[in-house]
């Protein structure tokens, strides 16, 4: 079976498709990889509130980890397309993070590997020296990169397809807010106020204030 290497590409857009910016493929594959997955719950304001009841808010971070790529130039493992360990950590900085002057950014980035595959964007580049030569020049070196997962919004919006005006929303008041208001933004009615109120157990829909968390069930009309 043929070696297959990670492969990082550079992109402009969060797709990530077409001819990408910048490739480089690793000079040993990773000693490993994690994936990180977050979920992140609201909590309603509830009056005289006997136990919490989450409810959904938003996807957090979805994180790639690459764990020690290793860079070596003593000659056992050639370094494709560079020189020395020093201008091989340029090029893979190059394509991983480093400002786009068209983009106005650092790049997104493709990671392929096997039946690996995540776009994203460089959240941290960290690079170990581990050997030298006499004259102090870097011969090996390892790096840990982070990624986070970014969607560009047509896909984000496929993805959701949030249509329905019966889901569970909550959101934090704020400057300006009224009770009627928020219930007029999430159900396109501002009479189910009332209802609103009684899940939220306030007795008088003037006491909310800027900062609290208001739940608004799913209704159907």
């Amino acid at each position: 079976m043929a070696l297959v290497k990670l492969k990082l590409q550079s992109f402009e857009s969060p797709v990530c498709s077409g001819n990408p910016l910048k490739t480089i493929y690793a000079v040993v594959n990773p000693e490993n990889y994690s994936k990180d997955f977050a979920i992140n719950y609201g909590k309603p304001k509830v009056q005289a509130n006997s136990a919490q009841t989450l409810f959904f808010s938003d996807i957090g971070d979805d994180t790639l980890t690459l764990n020690k790529l290793i860079i070596d130039g003593t000659g056992v493992i050639p370094l494709e397309g560079a020189d020395d360990v020093d201008d091989y950590i340029q090029m893979l900085e190059a394509v991983v993070y480093k400002y786009n002057g068209n983009m106005h950014s650092p790049p997104y980035v493709k990671i392929t590997w096997g039946n690996l595959i995540f776009k994203g964007v460089c959240t941290s580049f960290k690079t170990n020296y581990q050997l030298f030569r006499p004259d102090g020049k870097a011969l090996r070196a390892t790096v840990d990169i982070v990624f986070k997962s970014t969607v560009d919004p047509k896909t984000k919006a496929q993805q959701a397809n949030n249509k329905s005006a019966d889901l569970t929303h909550v959101r934090t008041v704020k400057g300006g807010d009224t009770l009627p208001l928020m219930t007029y933004r999430i159900y396109g009615d501002s009479s189910f106020y009332l209802e609103v109120a009684k899940a939220n157990g306030l007795d008088n829909i003037h006491a909310i204030k800027p900062g609290d968390q208001i739940y608004f069930p799913p209704l159907k009309k």
